[in-house]
C-alpha cells in the first residue's frame, strides 16, 4: 500500500478502496485477507460472511452486497482439489519438513486442509501412493479399503464418539459404555445416549454404509478391537495413517464445536450431508437415497431445503419457502400430499419426533446443508393448498410454519436470506441488454453437473438438476447433452475444465470409444462422484445375447500415468451404466501461460 501506511501527526486511519472485477479467482480474496490457506470451501464462506469479525486487530473490512455474491460464486464454482495443486502442496510441505507429511502436519503448518486429499483419493493414503509412485502400496489391498472406509465414513469430524470409541481402544485397548459416556461428557459437556453408542459400534462395523467388516466386537457393554482388526494394527503403516486420520477428525471437530452451540449431535450453522444427518440421528442404515426434501424414520423427520430454487427445476418443487423472520420459517410439504398424509399428520401430532431444518443457500454450493437448528411446527399454521406444476396444472401440498428453538445468527440468516446477485439482480439487467443483441438460444440442450453429484443420473433428469445451453446444429436435449470434464484422467483428448458433448448410450459396440459411466459401486476421484470418463474396451465371451463380457475396461488417456485402468466383472457390474458416449469438444478452457 506504500506511502498510504505512512503515519503523520494527526493521522489515525487509512482508508483503502479496491474495486474488485467478476473474475473466477475471485475466490483467493478471503485467501489474502485473512491468512486462510486451508482452501476450506465453508471456511471462506465463513470469512467474508463475517466480515471484520475475523479481522486481527482495529482493522474494518466491508464487501459491497455484489461484491460479496461474486465473491461466493467464485468460492461455489472453484476446484480446490486439483491433482496439481494438491501435489504441490504435499511436496511444499514435505520439503519443509524434510519427511513425508501427515495429515496433522498440514493442520500445524497453517497449510491446505488435508481433507482435501481425502476428498480427491478417498484417502490420504492413497493419495501418498499416488503422488510417491516409486514406493508402491506397503499395505495389504483389504487395509487400503479400510482406510478409505475410516476416511470416509468415520474420521470426517461430523460426529466425535466413533472417533473417540477408536482412540481409546488404541490407547487402551478396551472400554465400557459408561466410561465412553463420562469422556464424553467431560470433554464435551453432554451425555449420549445407549442408543448413539450401539449406533456408532455398527458404523465402527461398516453396518451403516452396508459394507460391514470385523472390527469391533462387544461383550456386556465392554467395547474392544475384534482378533482380525489387532492384526491389521500390527502393520505400523497402518496404524500410523488411521492414528493420523482419528486425531485429524478429533483435532477438526473440537475447532468447531461450542457447548452453547450443540443441539443433540449437531453443531449449530455447521455443515452436514445427508449421509452425516442420517448417521447423527442413529438411523440404522444410510437413506440418503431416499431422503429428498424430508424422510420420518427412528422418531426423526430431518428436513433439508435449497433456499434459492434455480429456474430449471420442476415448477412443483418451486415452492416459496423462506424465513417469515429471525424465528419462523415457511416451509412446504412435497407435492401430491394432503392434510391427511401419513407423515404430516405425525409431524403435527406426535411432538416427540425430532425435526432438525437443514437449509443451503443453492446447489452451486454442493450438497452439504447448514444445520438451522430443531423446528417445531405451528399448529393453526398447517394449511392445504395448491402449486402449478410443468403442464400448468394445480397439484395439492401443505403449507406450514416452522418455529425455531433459537432465532438464526444475524450472519447466516443474512448470507441465506439475501438474494444471490450473480444469479438474480445484478444480472437481470445484463440479462436484458444481452438479449437486445443476441438471440435466444438455438439447439438447447442440458449442461449437467457431475461434480460430486449425489443423485444418479435417472434422479439428476427427473429433478431437472441441470442448466440449457445452446447445442450444435440440428441437435436438441432429447438427443444430446453436455458436461464439464473434470480432473485429468484423459487430457490427451479432453483438456480438464472442458465441456462436452455426448449421445445418450443407445447401445451396441462401444469399443475404443470414450464414454461417461456411472458406477454407483466406486467413486472417481476426478468427478468426487460415481460418475467417469474413460475409454471403452471389453473382452466378450461367446454369447452376444446376455451380458457376454468377460471383463469390461474403462482405460484414462493421460500425460500423467499414475491414472489405472478401472476393470468391471460380472461380479461388480451390477452398479455401471454407460449414460453417454462422447461426441466432441463444444468449449476448452482458457490455457493461462
Amino acid at each position: 500500500l506504500g506511502r498510504g501506511l505512512r503515519k503523520v501527526d494527526g493521522k489515525s486511519y487509512l482508508t483503502v478502496i479496491d474495486f474488485i472485477g467478476n473474475y473466477e479467482n475471485n475466490y483467493l480474496i478471503p485467501i489474502a485477507l485473512y491468512g486462510d490457506t486451508s482452501y476450506n470451501k465453508d471456511s471462506l464462506r465463513k470469512l467474508i460472511t463475517e466480515g471484520s469479525k475475523m479481522i486481527p486487530g482495529a482493522s474494518t473490512i466491508n464487501f459491497d452486497k455484489i461484491t460479496k455474491e461474486r465473491i461466493f460464486q467464485s468460492i461455489d464454482s472453484a476446484n480446490m482439489q486439483l491433482y496439481s495443486d494438491l501435489k504441490k502442496d504435499y511436496y511444499l510441505l514435505k520439503f519443509k519438513l524434510g519427511r513425508t507429511p501427515m495429515m496433522m502436519d498440514f493442520i500445524e503448518h497453517g497449510s491446505r486442509d488435508p481433507y482435501l486429499f481425502v476428498n480427491y483419493s478417498s484417502s490420504y493414503y492413497n493419495f501418498i501412493v499416488k503422488v510417491e509412485k516409486e514406493n508402491g502400496s506397503s499395505i495389504s489391498k483389504e487395509q487400503e479399503i479400510l482406510l478409505e472406509l475410516f476416511a470416509k465414513e468415520i474420521n470426517n469430524a461430523r460426529r466425535i464418539v466413533e472417533s473417540c470409541i477408536l482412540k481409546s481402544l488404541i490407547e487402551s485397548r478396551e472400554i465400557n459404555f459408561e466410561s465412553l459416556t463420562g469422556i464424553i461428557f467431560l470433554t464435551y459437556g453432554h451425555k449420549i445416549s445407549t442408543e448413539t453408542i450401539e449406533s456408532s459400534i455398527d458404523n465402527l462395523n461398516f453396518k451403516f454404509v452396508r459394507k460391514e467388516k470385523d472390527v469391533i466386537k462387544v461383550n456386556k457393554k465392554n467395547i474392544e478391537f475384534s482378533v482380525s482388526f489387532k492384526n491389521h494394527l500390527q502393520s505400523k503403516t497402518f496404524y500410523e495413517f488411521l492414528n493420523d486420520n482419528i486425531d485429524y477428525s478429533i483435532y477438526t471437530y473440537n475447532k468447531k464445536f461450542k457447548k452453547e452451540l450443540f443441539e443433540d449431535g449437531f453443531i449449530l450453522y455447521e455443515k452436514y450431508s445427508r449421509k452425516d444427518v442420517c448417521r447423527i440421528l442413529n438411523w440404522n442404515f444410510n437413506e440418503e437415497a431416499t431422503v429428498y426434501g424430508y424422510k420420518l424414520n427412528n422418531n426423526s423427520c430431518p428436513i433439508f431445503v435449497n433456499y434459492h430454487k434455480e429456474e430449471s427445476i420442476a415448477s412443483s418443487t418451486k415452492f416459496p419457502e423462506k424465513f417469515l423472520n429471525s424465528s419462523q420459517f415457511l416451509w412446504y410439504s412435497k407435492p401430491q400430499r394432503r392434510l391427511s398424509n401419513s407423515t404430516l399428520v405425525s409431524i403435527r401430532l406426535n411432538n416427540r419426533i425430532k425435526l432438525p431444518l437443514f437449509i443451503k443457500k443453492h446447489n452451486g454450493e454442493g450438497t452439504d446443508f447448514y444445520y438451522m437448528g430443531d423446528v417445531k411446527p405451528i399448529d393453526n399454521s398447517f394449511e392445504e393448498t395448491t402449486i402449478k406444476n410443468d403442464k400448468n396444472e394445480n397439484v395439492p401440498v401443505v403449507r406450514v410454519i416452522l418455529e425455531l428453538n433459537k432465532p438464526v445468527d444475524s450472519s447466516i440468516y443474512n448470507y441465506l436470506t439475501c438474494e444471490n446477485e450473480t444469479y438474480d439482480a445484478t444480472l437481470v439487467k445484463e440479462s436484458h441488454e444481452r438479449e437486445m443483441f443476441l438471440p435466444k438460444l438455438k439447439n438447447p440442450i442440458p449442461l449437467y453437473n457431475f461434480y460430486a453429484a449425489a443423485g444418479s443420473f435417472s434422479e439428476l433428469q427427473a429433478e431437472k438438476d441441470f442448466t440449457l445451453i445452446e447445442g450444435p446444429e440440428n441437435s436438441s436435449g432429447k438427443d444430446y447433452f453436455a458436461c464439464k470434464i473434470i480432473g485429468e484422467s484423459m487430457n490427451r483428448v479432453i483438456p480438464n475444465g472442458s465441456i462436452c458433448l455426448f449421445k445418450p448410450d443407445s447401445g451396441g459396440s462401444r469399443n475404443g470409444k470414450i464414454v461417461l459411466v456411472e458406477n454407483r459401486d466406486q467413486q472417481d476421484p476426478d468427478f468426487n462422484s460415481s460418475f467417469s470418463i474413460k475409454t471403452y474396451s471389453s473382452e466378450k465371451s461367446i454369447s452376444e445375447e446376455t451380458w457376454g463380457h468377460e471383463s469390461i475396461i474403462l482405460r484414462p488417456n493421460s500425460y500423467d500415468s499414475s491414472y489405472k485402468n478401472i476393470i468391471i466383472t460380472e461380479e461388480n457390474a451390477s452398479g455401471m451404466r454407460v449414460v453417454g458416449v462422447f461426441v466432441k469438444i463444444l468449449d476448452e478452457p482458457l490455457i493461462k501461460k
